[in-house]
């Protein structure tokens, strides 16, 4: 049978505070819905826009009803001490990623963002998962 240590809260302070580490990181899991009601047969009309001015014609690149479910488990985020003593980022990569319809509905170029798409370039639905092992590591130079 496992056992199980309880102890009340303790306020800490300035100098107690101090002296506290962190040393087992951070670490954190997303679930991410976006326009999610789409899954459900909703009827939406929203828009991801991108506009480009040249020979001063504004163009937009309109990526419509963008959305889906992602679930990300078992990021880490850690502070680490290189042996030359300076600081580096330790970014533990999610060892599961799940998405559910995740992407676009429609893509289009047109110089009103507001207009239906009449020319759709397509359409990127991501539907699945992945399994990830690794790190991703940053520091300043």
């Amino acid at each position: 049978m496992p056992l199980a240590a309880l102890a009340a809260p303790e306020p800490l302070d300035d100098q107690a505070m101090a002296s506290v580490s962190g040393q087992d990181g951070i670490g954190f899991a997303v679930h991410l819905e976006m326009n999610s009601a789409l899954l459900d047969g909703a009827v939406m009309n929203s828009r991801l826009l991108a506009s480009f001015t040249v020979d001063n014609v504004t163009t937009y690149a309109v990526a419509l009803n963008v959305g889906g479910i992602i679930d990300m488990y078992a990021m880490t985020l850690n502070l680490r001490t290189r042996p030359d003593g300076g600081d580096y980022i330790d970014m533990g990569l999610p060892f599961f990623v799940g998405v559910s319809q995740f992407g676009f509905r429609a893509l289009g170029v047109q110089t009103d963002p507001t207009a239906p798409i009449t020319r759709n370039y397509g359409q990127l639905l991501l539907d699945g998962h992945v399994a990830m092992r690794g790190h991703l590591y940053l520091w300043a130079q």
